[in-house]
């Protein structure tokens, strides 16, 4: 049913999509609580169509928050979506709040969760710390004018965001840059890759040895890792999160014939496997 408010693939159809959702009326107090419990008590799609209707434009708003991050607009929106629906799953009009106010909490966990999943290939921690740096670093250091993550400033942060100077520090260097590969052809002619301008600032025979190992180690896990996947997870990986550019949701389930929600599940099986492996890799390494 909310599928068909989905089917964006482009910025014009986007642009679109947004044109047509402001078409919808936003729904008073009392309108709102008959609806929402037509569809608690009675199952009522009618009823469950007009909710998720007025509140797409709120979707839009809360995903446009989270377009600094460098991942398709179009996803997430499409995630913000998904959270409409789990918050109507559990929403009690009977309480008494508006339905927005309890919508808010789920769309925004719906899209921080695929962002934080989306990030890195390598599975960052779930802890809460780890989360509110990951969401609040960035906006912190704005709101204090610092560029430069020094010790004292990193002092700053944790305060304000109650955690440790260690844990800022960590997180300056894990979530302030996104994964990408280093074989991405560059020059005119395209016959040099990135990692052929990489500097390298240490002499030592010894360490360019072990560095060179532990970069074939890594490939090498990397690439059994992918073997392990069925092929419509590896096709989807490989386009989602290995492509340059990468493909957004929309144009890979487009290519298979699938939903994006579907693409979606596939994704995230597969980013589990992939984890698991390297875990079990490294567990037998130790």
């Amino acid at each position: 049913m909310a599928e068909k408010f989905k089917s964006f693939y482009n910025d014009e159809a986007l642009s679109a999509y947004v044109s047509e959702i402001k078409k919808f009326p936003t729904l008073e107090n009392d309108e709102e609580f008959e609806l929402a419990t037509k569809w608690k008590e009675n199952g009522d799609k009618s009823a469950l169509d007009k909710i998720i209707k007025s509140h797409l434009r709120l979707v839009i708003k809360i995903a446009h928050g989270y377009s600094g991050y460098g991942l398709p607009k179009a996803d997430l929106i499409s995630e913000g979506n998904i959270g409409i629906m789990c918050a109507l799953q559990h929403f009690d009009p009977s309480i008494g709040y508006r339905f927005s106010t309890y919508a808010v909490w789920w769309i925004k966990a719906k899209i921080q969760d695929f962002i934080y999943n989306s990030w890195s290939i390598v599975k960052l921690g779930a802890t809460k710390n780890n989360r509110k740096l990951f969401f609040s670093l960035r906006k912190t250091k704005n709101a204090l004018g610092i560029d430069t993550l020094s010790e004292e400033n990193a002092n700053l942060i944790a305060d304000k965001l109650k955690v440790s100077k260690e844990e800022v520090l960590i997180s300056e260097n894990r979530f302030t840059k996104k994964d990408f590969s280093t074989n991405i052809a560059v020059g005119e002619d395209g016959d040099s890759s990135f990692q052929d301008f990489i500097a390298d600032h240490k002499s030592s025979q010894e360490n360019i040895v072990l560095e060179k190992q532990e970069y074939e180690y890594r490939k090498k896990i990397l690439h059994e890792a992918l073997n392990t996947l069925s092929k419509k997870e590896y096709d989807v990986v490989c386009a989602y999160r290995l492509h340059t550019p990468p493909k957004t949701l929309r144009e890979i389930a487009k290519g298979m014939n699938l939903s994006a929600e579907r693409i979606r599940q596939i994704d995230n099986i597969a980013f589990m496997k992939i984890q698991k492996y390297v875990r079990l890799s490294k567990f037998k390494e130790a």
